[in-house]
């Protein structure tokens, strides 16, 4: 009953911020276009084996590519006094075998000189690092954005039923944290906690992760599987740009915890090592930038609970037309599975 008296609460803050969203002084539309081809080669992964090697929407045949990242958003500020300004944002995905049902941000926040807390659905806090790391300009085919997602449950790309605070920089420094409300009766609430410092040509990050223990399956309200409470995620990460070229690095240690209550038995129990890690190289050249990247972990399980430890190494290409739009060729091979995949498209926001 309080889980929904909670989830009441939050839909009529969101509904009492429409007239902010409506008339908002700094209200503006935005939004992603990705599209592309993709195709595979060697023993690339077919649909049917629900792998998370296989490509997003329409898999590893060749053709038109209605993928996932495509989108189109609505922000809006109104400052109530010179310390305190109301934030609101909603943001759908694009995609033709998709609903427009705002499924990726819907939340209002409060920004002031003590930071910005935010209340609804946002982006994840451990799973959103990984644009620290991520080489690609797009969510990328190579997958490292679903390592971290997939990285014994670290994130679900974006978290609801959340409060989210940032801290004000200081001297670098940032702090963050996460608190999502459990779903089930099952379920138990999710944590994240974030620290992040900038200094110079150098950055560093560290963060824990507290999961939630409910899984879905994509488009699914029911519940696939839990894991058990003890499962926690801890992240270190570190970035260098040396201008001829940027390096990251990051190494994650999973704890899964699949004897606790409630845990289906039919899950896999792997003696897996628990570390992870992800190494990028970026190197600016002429109107473009060559990308590299290598991924391995032995902690990474389908939205199915199937294990799928993953080895790849990937390559790229992207080309500025303008700061705005990007031209790009990506090439992943997953050494494990001898899966190989490779997309080309086009990337433009507006």
């Amino acid at each position: 009953m309080s889980d929904k008296i909670t989830k009441k609460r939050l839909l009529g803050t969101l509904i009492a911020a429409l007239p902010t969203l409506a008339f908002g002084a700094t209200g503006k539309l935005y939004g992603i276009l990705d599209e592309g081809l993709v195709g595979g080669f060697d023993q690339h992964v077919p649909a049917s084996a629900a792998d998370i090697r296989h490509n997003w929407g329409k898999g590893n045949g060749s053709g038109f590519r209605t993928n996932f990242t495509s989108r189109i958003g609505y922000e809006s500020y109104e400052r109530i006094s010179n310390d305190l300004q109301v934030e609101a944002r909603v943001e759908s995905t694009l995609d033709p075998e998709s609903r427009f049902a705002f499924d990726r941000h819907a939340y209002i926040g409060l920004n002031s000189r003590y930071g910005t807390l935010r209340i609804g659905r946002t982006r994840d806090l451990i799973n959103g690092i990984a644009s620290r790391m991520d080489p690609f300009v797009n969510d990328g085919l190579v997958q490292d954005k679903i390592l971290i997602a997939q990285h014994a449950s670290i994130g679900l790309y974006r978290i609801s039923r959340s409060f989210t605070y940032i801290s004000p920089k200081f001297s670098g420094l940032q702090f963050s944290a996460q608190y999502g409300m459990r779903k089930s009766e099952l379920d138990s609430s999710s944590l994240k906690l974030l620290l992040t410092y900038d200094q110079g040509n150098w950055g560093w990050h560290a963060g824990i992760d507290q999961p939630s223990r409910d899984h879905y399956a994509n488009g699914s309200s029911a519940v696939v599987y839990h894991y058990g409470p003890r499962a926690r995620n801890i992240i270190v990460g570190a970035l260098r740009d040396f201008g001829v070229a940027k390096f990251s690095a990051e190494l994650l240690h999973s704890t899964r915890d699949m004897e606790g209550n409630n845990v289906d038995p039919a899950l896999p129990r792997p003696n897996a090592s628990p570390w992870g890690m992800i190494a990028t190289l970026r190197v600016p050249v002429t109107a473009g930038e060559l990308k590299f990247v290598l991924v391995e972990s032995e902690q990474v399980f389908n939205k199915y609970g199937t294990w799928q430890p993953i080895r790849e190494i990937g390559f790229g290409y992207e080309h500025f037309l303008s700061k705005d739009t990007v031209l790009y060729l990506q090439l992943g091979h997953e050494q494990r599975s001898g899966a190989g995949h490779w997309h080309s498209g086009i990337w433009k926001r507006f």
